[in-house]
């Protein structure tokens, strides 16, 4: 990305990622930001893989930023009456109501209330998804835990939940559904919910392996972005796509939520899913208090990643493999979607840099 493709109120970001790439030019960025629908950047810096420059095309892992889009596909079918957010979910699955969890309302799943954050065992990526969602149908309900009163942040069990939900209304597997019914009308013309051999062969080009830091350094994971990688079945991770599509998701509930756009999820759910749910809430996994909307964080800057500036009625995801951050802000009419990888050192670096990015975008 050349430098004249920066616009001025963000050069002290671009001036940072390009001092950071002259240590580890083996990483790379890419970043979208508009406001009120008008494009304020769309841009990239360094490599996707060794070799080949990161591009404004480079499809990039979204890691749990992609969450909203199974919460937008399980939305539809509530506009559709296949569904209610306040439906248990026995109601749909009648196994998941063992252990004491008959109780779990879909709403509860999707504002992380559910009470069944953790399975022993090897995890999704070692073990098939259709026995995942068995164990998570198995699973107990946490001790002591109300659904609807606690709140905790499910990585992974709520949204293997969702997928089931989707695959018991809709006549084919959730990926498919997400993408022709949320991601294509909103779009998102360069996002996959997993990858076929076919599409992965036709995108492996323009992919670009995820990256982050954590105590031990720059951690790089390519096996993300192989064919099996890709393949693979995890509704909680599984997204790919440009940054310019996150920030396409974000413009396009932003302006649903005004009764314009191409959102296939009407302008009621819409707000059921961005609005204020049970306010900030001590979140038993993060050790703090944060709110969750249906499927969206809310208040962002309470959140992971975030930063500084963004409004009470924001809403977003963030995803740490990548450092992957997708928010809109209706205050402001704000949206951005970056990627910063490992060029942003940890969780108070990656929420500098979005802090410097959201104040170019208000200037």
């Amino acid at each position: 990305m050349t430098r004249e493709r920066w616009p001025s109120a963000f050069e002290q970001v671009r001036r940072v990622l390009a001092e950071r790439l002259a240590a580890q030019p083996l990483l790379g960025a890419q970043l979208f930001v508009s406001r009120h629908g008008i494009p304020l950047l769309d841009a990239a810096i360094g490599e996707a893989q060794p070799g080949h420059p990161m591009s404004r095309d480079s499809v990039l892992y979204w890691s749990c930023a992609g969450k909203p889009l199974l919460a937008l596909a399980v939305a539809l079918l509530v506009d559709e009456g296949a569904l209610d957010f306040d439906d248990p979910v026995s109601r749909h699955l009648p196994e998941f109501g063992a252990g004491g969890k008959a109780g779990i309302t879909i709403g509860d799943v999707l504002t992380h209330s559910g009470g069944f954050r953790y399975l022993s065992g090897p995890g999704p990526y070692y073990e098939r998804y259709d026995t995942f969602i068995e164990r998570v149908n198995a699973a107990p309900l946490e001790p002591g835990w109300v659904p609807g009163r606690d709140q905790g942040y499910h990585q992974e069990t709520g949204w293997y939940v969702l997928a089931a939900l989707i695959e018991a209304k809709r006549a084919h597997g959730y990926p498919e559904d997400v993408v022709q019914r949320i991601c294509r009308p909103m779009g998102l013309e360069s996002t996959w919910v997993t990858m076929s051999a076919e599409v992965h062969d036709s995108v492996r080009p323009r992919l670009a392996v995820p990256s982050y830091i954590n105590r031990r350094g720059v951690r790089r994971v390519p096996y993300l972005i192989s064919a099996p990688g890709c393949r693979t079945r995890i509704p909680s991770y599984g997204c790919y796509g440009t940054m310019a599509d996150l920030g396409r998701l974000y413009e396009q509930v932003l302006l649903g939520l005004d009764g314009r756009g191409s959102s296939p999820v009407s302008r009621g759910t819409l707000a059921l899913m961005t609005g204020r749910g049970r306010g900030p809430t001590f979140d038993r996994t993060w050790k703090h208090e944060c709110e969750y909307a249906r499927g969206f964080s809310r208040d962002v800057s309470k959140h992971w990643g975030f930063g500084s500036g963004w409004s009470a009625s924001s809403f977003g995801m963030v995803g740490l493999v990548g450092h992957v951050c997708g928010g809109g802000d209706p205050a402001t009419g704000i949206v951005i979607a970056a990627s910063f990888g490992a060029l942003a050192h940890g969780q108070k670096d990656l929420e500098a840099l979005m802090s410097s990015v959201y104040a170019g975008a208000l200037s």
